[in-house]
């Protein structure tokens, strides 16, 4: 990882650096559960397993995650393209990975567009695709798609 990067907690504050980072990412899906408001419930529940990557005082790579005490789940990976490739990601998911299973938590999942290339960078860092689940959602609050995707 390039020296002058440092991996901490994230925090309330780094909201806005968060949301325009995430901004900058084809295929990234922001929902009502990304409002200030949901942001800031979810580091209230699962503040201990939330980083971010800080370079030169701003915001350069994130990953949220969270248990239900069974399994871990992974939100919002992301690393700004000048850090990409340098060990960012990884030092990032470890540190999220680390903190999970510091909990007890056994197992992780991760939901992705599978046209993401982010897969390639998962597969290399241990994580498989599974083939024998399917994934089903319904949206209990809110319109059909909350927020919309950004494709290429």
């Amino acid at each position: 990882m390039r020296s002058g990067v440092l991996i901490r907690r994230m925090i309330n504050t780094d909201y806005e650096g968060l949301v325009c980072l995430w901004k900058k990412f084809a295929g990234n899906t922001m929902t009502g559960a990304d409002s200030p408001e949901g942001f800031r419930e979810f580091l209230s529940n699962n503040g201990d397993f939330c980083f971010v990557a800080v370079e030169n005082d701003r915001v350069a790579g994130s990953v949220m995650a969270g248990h239900d005490s069974r399994r871990g789940y992974i939100y919002h990976l992301a690393v700004d393209e000048s850090l990409q490739g340098k060990g960012t990601g990884t030092a990032l998911m470890s540190a999220a990975e680390s903190a999970l299973r510091n909990a007890g938590i056994e197992k992780a999942h991760l939901f992705i567009y599978s046209d993401n290339t982010a897969i390639k960078f998962y597969e290399k860092t241990g994580w498989h695709t599974r083939h024998d689940i399917e994934v089903m959602s319904k949206v209990l609050i809110g319109e059909k798609y909350l927020g919309t995707r950004v494709r290429e």
